[in-house]
């Protein structure tokens, strides 16, 4: 359940996101800079949409409204399928970190406790098939997100599998395929990029770096299906 202290928080942030409806990334990147700008890098459209909203770009391991224990995410959306194009990261996993954890005492449940979902839509072209630049997609809707009792244990079900793996020293076995609504995804851009986990036997190993994700299942079928996307009926 949404406490009303949580909704008053994030009330100026749905504001912001219901003024900016409809309008493009180029367009909200145009109103924060004052200038306009070509070509985007990977990623920048969910900068673009932090900063509309006055938040700091960071990889905190904690909740973006700590004290409140809610995150806040940007998630694109394809506007040919209306399916999310990727899925969403949660948090880096600390490999010595997590293996100390139980369920109850672990980071990641700050970040999926309340979960405030900013979602962005990806054109492509129709002729051609490929998605159009960041500049042109566009800011859609916006959903909070409480997941129940039944998703939670969902949650602690995976986390728990993940978890398992990296006590056992077998930090590099992790797979996407695991999971239902959390992945234990690769990150870096290769098998040089490493950081240290248990071995399984008291010692310390390297292993490739991860992060916990959401998996677009989760994504498409408790944040898409509760989105207002009655605007792109014609698309």
């Amino acid at each position: 359940m949404l406490s009303s202290k949580k909704l008053k928080a994030l009330q100026k942030y749905i504001d912001i996101i219901e003024i900016n409806k409809g309008k493009t990334i180029g367009e909200i990147y145009s109103h924060i800079t004052g200038e306009k700008h070509a070509h985007f890098k990977k990623g920048a459209s969910g900068l673009i949409v932090e900063n509309l909203l006055g938040l700091k770009n960071n990889s905190s391991p904690k909740a973006d409204l700590e004290d409140l224990r809610v995150e806040i995410k940007v998630l694109p959306l394809q506007l040919h399928n209306l399916k999310v194009k990727e899925p969403t990261q949660i948090k880096m996993i600390n490999f010595l970190e997590v293996a100390k954890e139980t369920w109850e005492t672990s980071k990641i449940r700050d970040k999926i406790e309340t979960i405030f979902w900013i979602v962005y839509g990806v054109p492509r072209d129709p002729e051609t098939k490929k998605n159009l630049s960041q500049d042109n997609y566009v800011l859609l809707d916006w959903f909070i997100d409480v997941p129940d009792g039944i998703k939670q244990e969902i949650f602690k079900k995976d986390w728990e599998l993940i978890h398992s793996y990296i006590v056992k020293g077998k930090g590099d076995e992790l797979s996407c395929s695991m999971g239902e609504y959390i992945e234990p995804k690769t990150k870096g851009k290769n098998n040089q990029d490493t950081t240290l986990a248990p071995d399984g036997k008291g010692g310390i190993t390297k292993v490739r770096r991860r992060a916990f994700y959401f998996k677009k299942n989760y994504t498409n079928n408790n944040v898409v299906s509760e989105l207002d996307l009655s605007s792109l009926k014609n698309e």
